[in-house]
């Protein structure tokens, strides 16, 4: 079974302004801006920390960030590396991070 690991783009890749509460992040090579709130600019953040084109799977990235941030959710059932898995995989989909599949 594979896992998939996450990694931060380039700097140049992503523009981010912050909005308030929400971030406005232009994709470089795409030319789409997205409008997006909390946790995702945490995410990237964290993904930025462990380094551009390091890979890290969501487990990982939840011993990192759950220092700083409360990770329980509404679901006890739920485990926090599903929900980030989640979340991770939909910003691979709009090309905000590089996804691979581990052996």
């Amino acid at each position: 079974m594979s896992e998939r690991a996450y990694a931060a783009l380039p700097g140049h890749a992503l523009k981010r302004v912050r909005l308030g509460g929400l971030e406005a992040i232009y994709h470089a090579p795409s030319g789409i801006t997205h409008l997006l709130a909390e946790p995702v600019p945490e995410l990237l953040d964290a993904l930025d920390a462990v380094g551009a084109g390091t890979f890290v799977t969501a487990e990982r990235l939840v011993a990192q960030i759950a220092r700083r941030f409360d990770l329980l959710g509404d679901d006890p059932q739920e485990r926090p590396e599903t929900v980030l898995g989640e979340r991770l995989a939909e910003l691979a989909a709009l090309g905000l991070v590089r996804v691979r599949a581990q052996a």
